[in-house]
């Protein structure tokens, strides 16, 4: 095949500048064993529509096997007519096969074939995604469970605010990349859908059956409106968004790695396999790997936006802005797929320093909301609870107060306050204990 798979109405082929600005196969190449495995789906409703034989099947089968092991070789031969992967399998097809490949493309359009791609792609990547979640949900909290009785301060406002421990702290993150499993599982099951059969936009003609397909490439749902199936990319969004949004959870996990590994906080130690020096101070220990996981959490806010920027002035039904999309969910995915398998590595890494943690524990008066709770336990109104601790604790600041005499029970330590904490999914460590379990049972899944 020497010209374009649409060059029938035309009298000449594309101006080379034409084809090197359209040209999409250096990204949707990575499609390739989708565009197989549905291009194979697509051939046995062809031959239950009488449009192919069992024999020209098999010889498909023969040839996108041998494409793919030709790619994965890094043998696969690219030619310039080559549009898109699409349009390279078609070729190699027919070069191969002569009329069984040309048979091939009978009933669908590189409109429902490249939707259909996407979708197979999505659900696999959605899928991993899922389970490296799961994963860093997993080693948060067996590093809970080793730091279950650890006290820490939590803070507001990055201003010590109460004890806690550093169990707790740790299934606090561990419940926001859990509800990111949640979301790329979400994700998943909106790409399982089969859109085989809406040809260009509007169906076909030749009594191709879309279950086959379905049946085929393992798709439990069909598409309801052609039109509808070639133009939607709801699925892809909700990826990316679940991208975007797990990239902004390991960002903010990211960002207390900075802080808490710095000589100002000095809470943990990155070892030195996890840690980068400086080109002119001898001294420096860099916790780069956290600070580039938050910083790519921006590109992952930016191909959200561009991809709904992309589909928000589309007429129905397929345009080729669509070619663009694959640009964003790729790096999307990409980039939060070895953003989760850093973090993973560098929280199973990093060594935390549980004295200093204590000791921040018990500074600037974190026993200060247990004081005020205790007046309302002896009946006294929470506002004036509050007033009457937070001039306790102005007395004791200002030296005209004695903590030992004035509050004796803080004597005990951060632990106490940490211990009293009983509420559901507070900081005692029964219900740190719980917590974990939640944790994992969501994870098993």
């Amino acid at each position: 095949m020497s010209e374009a798979i649409w060059a029938g109405r035309f009298s000449e082929g594309p101006h080379p500048d034409m084809l090197r600005l359209t040209r999409s196969i250096e990204i949707d190449i990575r499609l390739l064993p989708y565009d197989l495995a549905a291009t194979q789906a697509h051939a046995r409703a062809l031959v239950a529509a009488g449009l192919l034989s069992e024999n020209e099947v098999a010889e498909i089968d023969r040839v996108a096997d041998d494409l793919l092991a030709e790619w994965e070789r890094g043998d696969l031969r690219i030619a310039p007519i080559d549009e898109d992967v699409h349009s390279l399998v078609e070729r190699e097809l027919t070069e191969r096969l002569g009329d069984a490949g040309a048979r091939i493309h009978a009933g669908r359009s590189r409109n429902d074939l490249v939707a259909q791609d996407l979708r197979l792609w999505c659900r696999d990547a959605a899928g991993r995604l899922a389970g490296l979640s799961r994963d860093l949900v997993e080693l948060l909290t067996a590093r809970a469970e080793e730091h279950r009785d650890a006290v820490m301060p939590g803070y507001t406002h990055l201003q010590r605010a109460q004890p806690i421990s550093l169990g707790f702290y740790l299934c606090a993150h561990g419940a926001a990349f859990a509800r990111d499993a949640v979301r790329f599982d979400a994700a998943r099951a909106a790409s399982a859908v089969s859109v085989l059969g809406a040809g260009a936009l509007a169906g076909t003609t030749l009594g191709l059956d879309p279950s086959v397909v379905a049946d085929q490439l393992g798709l439990q749902h069909l598409f309801v409106n052609a039109m509808d199936a070639v133009s939607d990319r709801d699925f892809a969004c909700e990826l990316v968004h679940a991208c975007a949004l797990c990239g902004v959870h390991l960002s903010r996990l990211a960002e207390e790695i900075v802080i808490f590994s710095s000589s100002e906080f000095g809470f943990l130690r990155l070892p030195d396999a996890w840690s980068t020096g400086s080109s002119m101070m001898p001294q420096k220990r860099n916790p780069d790997l956290a600070e580039l996981i938050r910083g790519r959490a921006a590109g992952g806010i930016g191909d959200t936006t561009a991809l709904l920027t992309l589909l928000k002035g589309l007429p129905l039904a397929y345009d080729r802005d669509l070619q663009e999309d694959k640009v964003h969910v790729f790096a999307a995915v990409d980039r939060v797929e070895a953003c989760l398998q850093g973090m993973r590595q560098l929280m199973e890494a990093v060594v935390f320093d549980t004295d200093a943690l204590a000791l921040a524990a018990g500074q600037g008066a974190t026993w200060a909301t247990d004081v005020a709770e205790s007046y309302v336990a002896q009946g006294m109104p929470f506002r004036h609870a509050h007033r009457a601790a937070g001039s306790l604790v102005a007395a004791i600041e200002s030296g005209a107060a004695d903590i030992a005499t004035e509050v004796p029970e803080v004597a005990e330590g951060p632990a106490r306050s940490v211990r009293l904490r009983t509420s559901h999914g507070g900081t005692a460590p029964d219900r740190v204990d719980q917590q974990i379990a939640a944790l994992r049972a969501g994870c098993r899944r």
